[in-house]
C-alpha cells in the first residue's frame, strides 16, 4: 500500500513538472510579449491576454487550457505566432489574430492546398481561430546559412532603406507589415542566417521598389518612425492625408519615401 502510494505522488510530480517546464524549441512569436509568457504571482489569464495584446480564447487554445483558473506560478504560455519546431519537415504555427490560410501560406512559402493538406481537420478553409495550432513545412523557415556573397555576386536589390527590428518582431511579422512575402525579406538580407533568430535593434534592408508600410495594431507615427530610422514629422510630411499625426488606423498605407 505505501509503495503504491509513493508511486501516485512520483508519477503527480513527474506531470506537473512536464506542465511547468518551457517549451525549449518554440521561436518568438508577434504579440508584445514575444512567443511565450511565464505565468508570475498573481497572474490570471485575463490579465496576461490584455498585457500581450491577444485574448483568453486565444491563450486557451493555444496552450491546450480547458480551465482558465488553473495557471500555475511558472507555468510557461505560448502566445499566438508561435512557431514550434517540429520533426520530419513539419513544424507548428500558433494562429495569430487576423491571419487567414493564405496568408500563412504565403509566410511559409507553400500552397494553400498544401497546407489544407497538412491540417486535414480543417473543415473550412476561411474559419480558423487565435490560438489554433497549424502544421507548417518547416523548411521554409529554417533555410541552411546563406553564405555571404563574393564580389563577383550580384546582391540583392534593394532600396538603400533599412528596418529596425522592435520588441515582439519576427521575420514573417515584419514581412507581413510590409506588404511582402517572408521570401522576398529574406533574400535581400542574407546577413541572417537563422530567420527564427533576430534581435532588438539590428537593421534589415528592404527590398527594392518597397516604399509603403502596412499599419498594425499598437502603430503610432513615432513608432514606425522609430522602425524605418526617421521621424514621425518626415513621415506625416510625406502623407499629407494624415491630418492628424495621433491617429493612424489598422490596415493604412503609410508613404516611407
Amino acid at each position: 500500500m505505501l509503495t503504491q502510494k509513493w508511486i501516485l505522488i512520483f508519477l503527480c510530480t513527474a506531470i506537473l513538472i512536464t506542465m511547468l517546464a518551457p517549451p525549449s524549441s518554440a521561436y518568438a512569436g508577434s504579440t508584445p510579449c514575444g512567443g511565450s509568457v511565464t505565468v508570475a504571482s498573481g497572474d490570471t489569464l485575463q490579465n496576461i491576454a490584455n498585457r500581450c495584446s491577444t485574448s483568453v480564447n486565444a491563450l486557451k487554445l493555444a496552450n491546450n487550457i480547458t480551465d482558465i483558473n488553473s495557471i500555475k506560478i511558472g507555468q510557461v504560455l505560448l502566445m499566438p505566432g508561435a512557431l514550434i519546431k517540429g520533426s520530419a519537415g513539419v513544424d507548428i504555427y500558433i494562429v495569430n489574430h487576423r491571419d487567414t490560410l493564405s496568408q500563412i501560406a504565403r509566410d511559409f512559402n507553400t500552397t494553400l492546398s498544401n497546407l489544407i493538406k497538412l491540417n486535414p481537420n480543417i473543415k473550412n478553409v476561411n474559419l480558423i481561430y487565435a490560438g489554433q495550432r497549424l502544421n507548417v513545412p518547416s523548411l521554409s523557415l529554417n533555410p541552411q546559412p546563406t553564405p555571404i556573397p563574393s564580389p563577383t555576386t550580384t546582391p540583392p536589390a534593394t532600396t538603400g532603406q533599412i528596418y529596425i527590428v522592435q520588441r515582439g518582431d519576427t521575420m514573417s511579422k515584419i514581412a507581413r507589415y510590409l506588404g511582402i512575402t517572408l521570401a522576398a525579406l529574406v533574400k535581400v538580407n542574407p546577413q541572417v542566417t537563422n530567420i527564427n533568430r533576430i534581435y532588438v535593434g539590428q537593421k534589415l534592408n528592404i527590398p527594392d521598389g518597397l516604399s509603403v508600410y502596412i499599419v498594425v495594431r499598437g502603430d503610432t507615427l513615432k513608432k514606425i518612425a522609430d522602425r524605418f530610422g526617421t521621424t514621425w514629422q518626415a513621415l506625416w510630411k510625406l502623407n499629407p492625408e494624415i491630418t492628424n499625426p495621433n491617429l493612424i488606423y489598422v490596415g493604412q498605407i503609410i508613404k516611407l519615401r
